[in-house]
């Protein structure tokens, strides 16, 4: 698990795998998205922006959670973001956000006996372009 703080947000993001989708799909809301990516740092920028996006009202998605979809997969198509990014069996990621972050994830780890994974750090060379395509949303 890692806690990123910034100015104005405070970010817990933790690898987990999954055997079931159907049983945290309706846990997804509030904070908290569950959600397939290739790496941690990819999911971080995306979360960041759709925080960003709100506080300013250029959110395209009725809910954080959404727009954190709508910003990995660079579109405005919630479909095509759930079919490219959303929760799967196997390797996902769960962020929390919110000043305590940190006490709800590990509820939520603990209450679904989620087994957590080792972060490790992306050594996608495309992790540019991931960011670029987050940051397209914008002026889509």
């Amino acid at each position: 698990m890692k806690v990123l703080k910034t100015e104005k947000h405070t970010l817990c993001i933790a690898k987990i795998k999954i055997d079931n989708p159907n049983e945290v799909i309706p846990i997804i809301g509030g904070n908290l998205q569950i959600l397939y990516a290739k790496c941690w740092e990819h999911v971080v920028f995306a979360t960041l922006l759709a925080l960003r996006a709100f506080e300013r009202g250029t959110n395209h998605a009725k809910m954080v959670n959404g727009e954190i979809l709508l910003r990995l997969a660079g579109t405005l198509q919630i479909n095509e973001a759930i079919k490219e990014h959303g929760v799967r069996a196997g390797e996902n990621f769960v962020v929390v956000y919110g000043d305590r972050c940190k006490e709800e994830l590990m509820k939520l780890l603990n209450e679904l006996k989620l087994k957590e994974l080792p972060l490790g750090e992306c050594k996608d060379e495309n992790l540019k372009s991931l960011f670029e395509k987050a940051a397209l949303v914008e002026v889509l």
